[in-house]
């Protein structure tokens, strides 16, 4: 099972001319079983980079899982608009879904919108988003892969310290130990980052891993002038994430690491 991972397009401010063209005949060319965007398809909200992520997720064969970023509310010189109704360009325009799931084979995906109108850039996860989170995966096989998207990162990442972390991160961290979900997909700060995390007190392991911008031009320090996106590849004993970089000279992406990782249920018992 594959899933291709990527984020924080940002329609709008596009890096390199062929790189959508790009992203997409490596999704489509590969055997990727689903794919998963985890926000900021635009870089203002506004229709016409909403029309043009559209089309790029049009052209993807595989199925896909899409959540907003913060980039995808009202802009705030709409300030009415990205209070009372933030997300509604994005509604229109993607999908009004925003607890979206897909289930393939032994893999359970879970998306949830941590965008929301009352902040400049920062998310949140609520506790009814916790609910659904229980609600979907306690109905799911307990031997599923289980994976939770969302745009905003749950933990620190290398460098940044705990900037933009989501509001309310450690009880999700917590509750996503107990339903023994096993990989977190997030985007927002534009950090190809992925770190292995213990969930204490149980002790449950989940990895993170956030993409950075696969198509913009909005790069950040270390990373800069650099598009990646994650291929994540699941088998029966373990799970591996790898790190696929944009290489301009030569229009595609090319693997830049690849870390492995035993799965929870690795071992046990038929």
């Amino acid at each position: 099972m594959t899933i291709a991972h990527f984020s924080d397009l940002h329609f709008g401010r596009i890096a390199h001319p062929g790189i959508v063209e790009a992203l997409v005949r490596e999704v489509n060319g590969s055997p990727v079983d689903l794919a998963v965007l985890s926000g900021d398809l635009t870089q203002r909200a506004r229709p016409h980079e909403f029309e043009r992520a559209v089309a790029m997720l049009d052209a993807i064969d595989p199925p896909i899982l899409v959540v907003p970023g913060n980039h995808d509310v009202y802009p705030w010189w709409r300030p009415y608009r990205r209070l009372a109704t933030p997300l509604r360009r994005y509604c229109r325009y993607v999908t009004e879904d925003l607890a979206p799931t897909l289930e393939t084979g032994d893999v359970a995906v879970f998306g949830l919108s941590s965008a929301y109108g009352a902040t400049i850039k920062g998310g949140r996860v609520t506790d009814e988003d916790r609910k659904a989170l229980r609600r979907y995966f306690g109905s799911v096989a307990p031997e599923t892969f289980k994976v939770l998207v969302l745009h905003h990162h749950l933990t620190e990442l290398r460098s940044l310290g705990p900037h933009d972390v989501a509001r309310q991160a450690r009880k999700t961290l917590n509750v996503a130990g107990e339903l023994g979900i096993e990989l977190i997909l997030s985007g927002h700060l534009h950090i190809s980052h992925i770190e292995p995390l213990t969930i204490i007190p149980r002790e449950q392991r989940i990895v993170v891993a956030s993409a950075g911008t696969a198509t913009s031009n909005r790069w950040r320090t270390p990373q800069s002038a650099t598009n990646f996106y994650n291929r994540i590849t699941v088998g029966e004993e373990e799970f591996q994430v790898e790190e696929r970089r944009y290489i301009p000279a030569e229009e595609r992406f090319l693997r830049d690491s690849t870390t492995r990782f035993e799965r929870r249920t690795a071992g046990s018992p038929e």
